[in-house]
């Protein structure tokens, strides 16, 4: 769950699976306030307050957060937030994945490595930085070229040329390097999927595989305990 607090003041406390102390704190207007599956907590809305909690579904999407992380919440969050909040209450269902693209703002920094290659020309490169950054970004190529005001072919170009890579295989590793992030957290291997753009499991599984020699089941089994 994610608190935001949209004015006000509200007072938090969590207390861990493993029956540690509580801890209690003030959540102020402008930030919000991770909370990650397990953790108990309650919390108190103060008078004149609004607080809007809003939900991620632990088996449909995956993070790197494990503990409890306060944000702020500045301009693009806050528009991502609102969306999020009105895709889950209403029957307007936007077509991107507003989900990931909270969860990227939230951790803040590339599940990639930085040794995966990156495009020299600027076009080409923010499209890279924005795929490190969402992952599971599911945008066509000729979504992504228009994004940056450029052809699909000269994308493709320039992916190939400054990256020894095409643009699918750059993609597909930079999902897989994501992925293999994810799976040390210990957690679901479906959750992992949706997270780096696949709906269908199955085909997440046979990618992996293909890209570690190893089934993701496997992989995640390594860092498990």
């Amino acid at each position: 769950m994610l608190l935001w607090q949209v004015r006000g003041c509200t007072d938090l406390t969590l207390t861990s699976p493993d029956e540690s102390p509580a801890h209690s704190r003030e959540v102020t207007a402008g930030t919000a306030i991770w909370i990650p599956a397990g953790v108990r907590h309650r919390f108190t809305v103060r008078q004149d307050s609004v607080a809007v909690p809003l939900f991620f579904g632990r088996e449909e999407l995956a993070t790197t957060l494990r503990r409890p992380t306060v944000v702020e919440v500045g301009q693009d969050l806050h528009a991502l937030l609102l969306a999020h909040m009105v895709s889950s209450s209403s029957q307007i269902r936007p077509s991107a994945n507003i989900a990931r693209q909270v969860l990227a703002l939230l951790e803040s920094s590339p599940m990639v490595s930085e040794q995966l290659p990156m495009p020299r020309s600027l076009p080409a490169r923010e499209v890279a930085q924005s795929l490190r950054f969402n992952p599971g970004d599911s945008r066509s190529v000729a979504e992504l070229a228009a994004s940056v005001h450029t052809s699909e072919r000269t994308l493709e170009r320039v992916f190939a040329a400054e990256t020894s890579l095409t643009l699918r295989q750059w993609r597909i590793r930079n999902r897989m390097e994501a992925a293999a992030t994810l799976l040390r957290t210990e957690t679901a291997v479906g959750a992992v999927a949706h997270r780096v753009g696949y709906s269908h499991v199955n085909a997440f599984r046979r990618t992996f595989k293909e890209h570690f020699g190893i089934t993701a089941t496997q992989y995640a089994k390594q860092f498990s305990g």
